[in-house]
């Protein structure tokens, strides 16, 4: 689609057999389906519209200048290891859903420097073959996604490497299975979490209180020892 052309999906279905999606004009998907892209580009002032629809590819996703009107739409990542052995993520957008899963263990880059901003989001692999989530700089964590506070997650069997979240803390409790590679707030605890206050029972409650009392009793007694009153002279 060049800059000036418009195509609307009208709500319909659209396989593409893995061909790419370039969009230099608009792309309107009216809540209808693309399914089987190879790579997408949203070229310098193209713009793509998903109302409440979705797009499904195989291969890169590219925003070097574009717009993303996500409405309620999904951006769903999938194997077509015929299609795009792996994907690479550049740019920066802001999905409402994005998925990307694997029972492959296929590897997605995201490109250094670039920021993906998420109301909803799945990573998912298997247990035999984790979801690859890597930066393009695997290193040093340097590629961001920003699941918003009001967002969803869903993710599980991931192995990371030089990725950052600067939204919500992303896979707490869970285990990175990459090898080496460098993550900001992903798995762990969670430093968002605030740990709970541990409770005493009444006796324990008690029994430290009458430590207490006894240690002010001790300081009040050196206190006093070191400093004796004057003894009063006779009338």
């Amino acid at each position: 689609m060049p800059a000036g052309a418009t195509y609307a999906l009208a709500g319909g279905t659209t396989d593409l057999a893995c061909t790419d999606i370039v969009v230099g004009g608009t792309l309107d998907l009216g809540g209808g389906t693309i399914l089987n892209a190879r790579n997408v580009t949203l070229s310098a002032g193209g713009a793509v519209s998903l109302g409440s629809g979705s797009i499904t590819l195989a291969g890169n996703w590219a925003n070097t200048g574009g717009t993303l009107a996500a409405g309620t739409g999904a951006v769903n990542f999938v194997d077509a290891a015929t299609c795009a052995a792996t994907s690479v993520i550049s740019g920066n957008t802001t999905f409402y859903t994005l998925g990307i899963t694997s029972s492959e263990g296929k590897l997605y880059q995201f490109t250094a420097g670039s920021s993906q901003t998420v109301q909803n989001l799945t990573l998912s692999g298997t247990a035999a073959q984790p979801l690859r989530i890597e930066s393009t700089t695997p290193a040093s964590p340097s590629a961001d996604i920003n699941l918003l506070a009001s967002g969803t997650q869903s993710l599980s069997n991931l192995a990371v490497r030089g990725m950052t979240a600067s939204g919500q803390w992303l896979a707490a409790g869970q285990t990175n299975q990459a090898a080496g590679g460098a993550v900001l707030r992903w798995f762990g605890s969670g430093s968002d979490a605030v740990a709970a206050v541990p409770t005493l029972s009444e006796l324990s409650l008690l029994a430290t209180v009458a430590a207490l009392a006894a240690l002010g009793g001790r300081r009040q007694r050196r206190r006093l020892n070191k400093n004796p009153k004057p003894a009063r002279s006779p009338e």
